[in-house]
């Protein structure tokens, strides 16, 4: 029995309201033991979705970095290349730059929650260049998570 559609998105605005929430606290954008104990709770085929979520997720935040302030920013390729293999960093491309969704996700574990966390900051950083404080993001994320929003609705978590 496969899970509800809400599910990955739901999980996803979770994971970046934990992580906005970190930013508040320690002033920079890092990612959580907690977090990463949540994300290991999950299955790969969990996983999978989640990051899935995340990539329509970030696409919209960037959209709206582009739309609203006419910038553009970029997940640190060469960074995340030093600590994922090359089958995660082309699905990570793939999340980040198509609406198709990547065909192939990595098999390790480590490199699927790397790339998780590295949306999830992107998305952060886009939003907070669009005016908006860790806090107002951890919040909205919460709030966009509880209301159960589908994948095929997804939303920009601050649009709102």
């Amino acid at each position: 029995m496969s899970a509800p559609p809400w599910t990955a998105p739901r999980a996803a605005y979770q994971l970046t309201a934990a992580m906005a929430d970190n930013s508040k606290h320690a002033g920079v954008i890092a990612a959580t033991d907690a977090m990463s104990d949540e994300w290991n709770g999950y299955s790969e085929p969990e996983q999978h979705e989640i990051l899935i979520a995340l990539g329509a997720q970030t696409r919209l935040a960037l959209q709206m970095l582009r739309e609203k302030l006419g910038m553009q920013i970029e997940m640190d390729w060469d960074e995340t290349a030093r600590v994922v293999c090359a089958e995660a960093l082309a699905f990570a491309h793939e999340l980040v730059t198509s609406d198709e969704g990547p065909a192939v996700m990595p098999e390790c574990a480590h490199c699927r929650e790397v790339i998780g966390n590295g949306l999830c900051s992107l998305q952060i950083q886009a939003y907070f260049l669009l005016g908006f404080t860790p806090g107002m993001i951890a919040e909205t994320c919460r709030q966009t998570a509880d209301e159960g929003q589908s994948a095929d609705k997804a939303e920009p978590a601050c649009a709102n």
